[in-house]
């Protein structure tokens, strides 16, 4: 199975809506990522000049000038499910200890791969209460949400850091191809790593003009 991504894709204004897809294939060609096909991934804010977007459906794209697509919405509605997804985490988790992130036994298997296999390191990240419990929910057939374990230094930031968190993830996906074609992504699984790169993504978004054009890919 592939190991796919979200990218996020800038284009400057100006970019004619029946080229989004392949400029932005066309750009994403001078990162490592290799593009699967657009993906319905933005909220838009008007039913109007749906001509300019990229596989619009209703009232979601993949792709369109800034200022037909309503990324309010889309931090709202995060911010909102991460805040209820914690709660349920929050419940789930009653009464276990705080768990370590996989990437700190990663990290020991590294130093001294003889001595600490990569199959230990994983037994010992798995054998954690609170990673067990969060595994046993989602299991469940008629669990309310996923508790994703990749989120566990994220949870255990609290519920209103989550919600943030939430708020932040909203938009750039995993990797974001700025308008003048940097590339930004997360060097690592470590959350202060995470918030690196999701902090630059958003400052990039804030700087874009309202004509600007966003493009949602799947990667790989």
């Amino acid at each position: 199975m592939l190991d796919t991504s979200l990218t996020i894709v800038c284009l400057p204004q100006g970019t004619p809506a029946d080229q989004l897809a392949t400029a932005a294939a066309t750009r994403l060609a001078a990162t490592p990522l290799t593009t699967l096909g657009s993906a319905v991934h933005f909220i838009t804010s008007t039913r109007l000049h749906r001509g300019s977007l990229l596989q619009p459906w209703k009232n979601t794209a993949a792709g369109g000038p800034v200022r037909l697509l309503d990324l309010d919405a889309m931090r709202t509605a995060a911010q909102r499910a991460y805040w209820y997804r914690w709660h349920v985490w929050n419940q789930v988790v009653a009464g276990t200890r705080p768990a370590q992130p996989y990437w700190s036994f990663l990290d020991r298997h590294r130093v001294d791969p003889g001595k600490y296999p990569v199959a230990k390191a994983q037994q010992h990240y798995l054998a954690q209460p609170r990673i067990a419990t969060m595994l046993t929910y989602n299991a469940l057939p008629t669990r309310l949400t996923d508790l994703p374990t990749s989120h566990l230094e994220a949870f255990q930031t609290g519920s209103h850091s989550f919600a943030h968190y939430g708020w932040l993830c909203a938009v750039p996906g995993t990797n974001f191809v700025c308008v003048d074609g940097n590339h930004l992504v997360a060097t690592s699984d470590q959350y202060v790593t995470q918030m690196a790169y999701l902090a630059a993504a958003n400052h990039r978004l804030s700087l874009l003009h309202h004509r600007d054009v966003l493009v949602a890919l799947c990667t790989r």
